[in-house]
């Protein structure tokens, strides 16, 4: 399909479909509720480290066809695997940090000229370590339990506190940190050299993250109830997804950060610049 916005739609009404499916199997095959959260913040560990992240390094050079297939089985197989371990599953709360990394350019530009697996190693790692440097903040201020128990006896964490303060600014976090940058070309950042120019957007909409989640749940009680603001809060991360990768708002028009040779490219960045002569 050539027009992008025939294919998106065709994309999204096969995904609705496909999630649906998904939805109805966990509780037909007896799973129900509580094991909605491990399958998705498990399978998408993986596939933010083999794809997202990883660019398909696994699957590298085959047809579209079988990378599709093979990395549904091998992110499947993992997810059961893991999902069946004492370990338990993977959080996702390093996913909103990735999608500002991803949608400012941070994450590559911090890890340029490296080979994959290599680079979805350290990025993950990254993620993993930002995420705990917010948590802890969190503690402080008294929006995580650390004396809770956590999603598994593995991840010795503590959990959400009572409040669900952390899971809405989460939830916000999904929903608007990827396709704001995209479909904002990231400006004003761009002006500003990375990996300053990067790293300040990503401060900048982690705070906006923060200011949304507070007008939020400034509402609970008046306007909505906090289940509703929960389900308001997330459904925001389907479309920060689908309108740029999709629909390929604010992807069709390439742009340069200050420095930046080749647009959504930092491989070449650090090259010589060849003589005038």
């Amino acid at each position: 399909m050539e027009n992008p916005l025939t294919r998106g739609i065709y994309v999204v009404i096969a995904s609705w479909v496909l999630g649906w499916i998904t939805a109805k199997s966990i509780y037909v095959s007896g799973l129900g509720a509580d094991w909605v959260f491990p399958l998705v913040g498990t399978s998408w560990f993986f596939l933010a480290f083999f794809c997202f992240n990883g660019e398909n390094w696994i699957v590298q050079g085959l047809k579209p066809a079988r990378q599709f297939f093979l990395l549904l089985i091998l992110i499947g197989g993992l997810t059961y695997v893991l999902t069946h371990t004492d370990v338990g599953w993977i959080p996702a709360w390093w996913f909103p940090f990735n999608l500002v990394g991803a949608g400012t350019g941070t994450l590559a530009y911090l890890t340029r000229g490296m080979r994959q697996p290599e680079k979805s190693v350290t990025q993950m790692s990254l993620l993993f370590l930002v995420a705990g440097a917010v948590i802890w903040a969190s503690m402080g201020l008294g929006f995580w339990d650390a004396d809770a128990e956590g999603v598994a006896a593995f991840w010795n964490m503590g959990a959400i506190g009572a409040g669900n303060e952390w899971l809405v600014f989460f939830m916000v976090g999904t929903s608007l940190n990827f396709a704001l940058p995209v479909l904002f070309h990231n400006w004003p950042f761009t002006h500003i050299p990375m990996p300053w120019g990067g790293i300040l957007a990503c401060c900048f909409y982690l705070a906006l993250d923060v200011v949304v989640t507070m007008v939020l749940l400034a509402g609970v009680g008046s306007l909505y109830s906090q289940e509703q603001l929960l389900t308001y809060a997330y459904m925001g991360v389907n479309w920060s997804l689908v309108i740029p990768l999709v629909f390929g708002v604010g992807l069709s028009q390439p742009y340069l950060w200050r420095g930046q040779r080749t647009p959504g490219n930092w491989e070449d960045v650090d090259e010589a610049v060849p003589n005038a002569a």
